[in-house]
């Protein structure tokens, strides 16, 4: 069942191998699985993976790719270490893998501190200390789970940038917030530009409460609205009507932005 390779390494069957409970990606790219399979098709599994001895059979700590690679090129075995873990400690391991990834982003972070949170009772101050960064950041990755589902799948997806969705939580109309996340994939939003929008946003919610106001509600969304692009110098926010088009080589404007 176990054929021992080290004396700190094994060779696992496949078929004692349970996947992870709890899952550090929100999704796993096939495409991803399959070219890593074909690595270890040419040249071998590099690292092993890590497992947890539950009884007769193991879970997967750290290595998931690499196990579905394994699978997907129906090998019997895996290379693996194992070791006896608690919860908390196995919780620790995975965390420390998955924030180890190039590919991470901010949502998968901050459900990765919020798991160990909720489901270990760690502190923001331990995660901070475990990992090597502020509380503060801890914080604020963790905010990014408050915000609204629409937002969070931009920043997953890596359409909008942290900052840029922090800018656009304040608005509150989940009708608003939809088109004004539209414009801001669409045509790219930097942080200035989304602080622009929240603000005309804000700007419309106090004009239509002020005496005389049509409606005394929020303007329709159907009505024209200013677009806002970022300024390719300053990434300041302007609009389409204002924003001026000059035609220029990479060097030229290379040479226009330096010496502004």
């Amino acid at each position: 069942m176990v054929k021992a390779v080290t004396e700190t390494m094994v060779e696992v069957e496949l078929s004692l191998i349970d996947e992870p409970k709890v899952m550090a990606r929100l999704e796993i790219d096939p495409v991803y699985i399959s070219e890593l399979a074909q690595s270890i098709k040419e040249v071998g599994l590099l690292q092993p993976i890590l497992l947890r001895s539950d009884g007769e059979r193991f879970e997967i700590v750290a290595g998931h790719c690499r196990f579905l690679a394994h699978r997907k090129l129906e090998l019997p075995r895996i290379k693996a270490f194992v070791r006896k873990m608690s919860d908390q400690q196995m919780a620790l391991a995975r965390a420390t893998e998955n924030l180890a990834r190039v590919d991470l982003s901010a949502v998968e972070e901050a459900q990765t501190y919020s798991d160990l949170v909720r489901k270990h009772g760690m502190s923001i101050e331990q995660i901070a200390q475990k990992f090597g960064k502020s509380p503060g950041t801890i914080k604020r990755r963790m905010d990014v789970l408050k915000m609204p589902p629409v937002l969070q799948e931009a920043v997953h997806k890596g359409q909008l940038s942290m900052s840029a969705a922090e800018e656009l939580w304040p608005i509150s109309d989940p009708v608003d917030l939809e088109y004004y996340l539209m414009f801001a994939i669409e045509n790219g939003c930097t942080k200035e530009v989304a602080r622009g929008f929240c603000k005309q946003w804000k700007d419309s919610q106090r004009h239509a409460q002020e005496p005389g106001a049509q409606g005394g509600g929020a303007p329709s969304v159907y009505q024209p609205r200013p677009v806002y692009i970022p300024c390719d110098l300053c990434e300041g926010p302007s609009t389409l009507e204002e924003i001026h088009r000059l035609s220029v080589c990479p060097e030229c404007f290379a040479t226009i932005k330096k010496n502004m």
